[in-house]
Formats: C-alpha cells, sequence, structure tokens
C-alpha cells in the first residue's frame, strides 16, 4: 500500500506556505505576518541551518547542490506534516521540484509573494565568491541580466501557487496585505471543506 503525503481532512491547509524568488520578502514579511496572527513562523533555509548547525554554503559542501535540495525538501516535508497554523517561508531552491508542490498541495495554501524585478533586485544581498556586490556593481548590466535570467526561471514554477500576492516594498503595508490575503484565502478554504463536509 502506498503511503500518501496526506493528513486528517480537518487539519489540511491550516498551513500557509510563502514561495517567490529569493530577496522578495518570504522571510521578513512572513515572520511580521505571523507574529501578527500568532502563527508559528519557519523559514525553510535558516531552520535547516540551526538543525545542522551550518549555514547554507556549508551545507552545499556537506550535501552538494541536488544532496542539499533534497535535504530541504525532506526536512520541510517533516515540519508540514507535524505543524498546524504555522506560516512558511520556502526556499527558492526547492520550487523547481514536483514533490514539493505535491507537499504544499496537501497541506498548506500557497501565496506567491511577488515584486517587481528591479525592486527585488535592488533589495536582494549578491555575492561574488566571497564578497558581497555593492549597490554600484549592481548597475552592472551582465549582474542585471543573469539576475533578470533567474527571475524568469524561479517565477515558472511560482504561477502554481494557490494566490499571488503583490509586493510594494513598504514592509508595514505589505504585512498588512499579507496578513488579509491569508484571512481571506483561509475563509475560502474553510468554506471549500465545509461544503464537501456537508
Amino acid at each position: 500500500m502506498r503511503k500518501t503525503l496526506q493528513r486528517n481532512p480537518e487539519n489540511l491547509k491550516t498551513n500557509i506556505v510563502l514561495v517567490g524568488v529569493a530577496g522578495v520578502g518570504k522571510t521578513t514579511l512572513g515572520g511580521f505576518a505571523a507574529e501578527k496572527m500568532n502563527m508559528s513562523f519557519v523559514d525553510m533555509d535558516l531552520s535547516l541551518e540551526a538543525a545542522e548547525e551550518t549555514d547554507i554554503d556549508g551545507l552545499v559542501k556537506r550535501y552538494g547542490d541536488i544532496g542539499l535540495d533534497l535535504q530541504l525538501l525532506s526536512y520541510f516535508k517533516k515540519q508540514i506534516l507535524n505543524k498546524d497554523h504555522a506560516l512558511f517561508a520556502a526556499s527558492a531552491r526547492v520550487l523547481k521540484y514536483k514533490l514539493f508542490w505535491d507537499i504544499v498541495e496537501q497541506n498548506a495554501i500557497t501565496i506567491h509573494l511577488q515584486g517587481k524585478p528591479l525592486e527585488v533586485y535592488m533589495r536582494q544581498d549578491m555575492w561574488l565568491g566571497e564578497r558581497k556586490i555593492t549597490q554600484e556593481e549592481k548597475s552592472d548590466k551582465r549582474i542585471k541580466d543573469d539576475f533578470y535570467d533567474y527571475y524568469k526561471w524561479i517565477i515558472r514554477p511560482c504561477k502554481r501557487a494557490d494566490h499571488t500576492v503583490r509586493i510594494v516594498g513598504n514592509i508595514q503595508k505589505d504585512t498588512e496585505n499579507l496578513c488579509t490575503a491569508i484571512e481571506k484565502f483561509r475563509s475560502v478554504d474553510d468554506a471549500k471543506k465545509k461544503y464537501v463536509s456537508d
């Protein structure tokens, strides 16, 4: 008999998973929204780093790129199956995997945080080897083009999210918009569950 990811239907979709490109604000806005809505908050990358007692670079050295992705997926699956009423910030690394979307489809409402590419680009910390790229260097066309290629590549799987919330670049306003959206999307999901159970 094949094991399914699905939990008890009464507990489904009490979790929220934020997806989007790196630097869009999943960790920052997710943390503020979770606190405001009295939800627990889990950042996939930071949580795995804490559990493994090393940073992402150390994890890449330990597992390799694909191995790290598999570790993140395994860790995320355990976390989401054991939590209710939690808000997760998904690692952009795993959005390309079908397994990620299978997990969230059964256990969460997904919200794509979408910001304007240039604003995300300017906010994002970028590195060249061990050195952080300066704001001036970000005007270099090659660096900018590399980011836009990444943005287009990551945005594709994000279209699978249940909902999209546009980020305007104001933390207070974006947090309020995210909280409003979470309440709305959860009430719609609750209504669907009620309809199915009736």
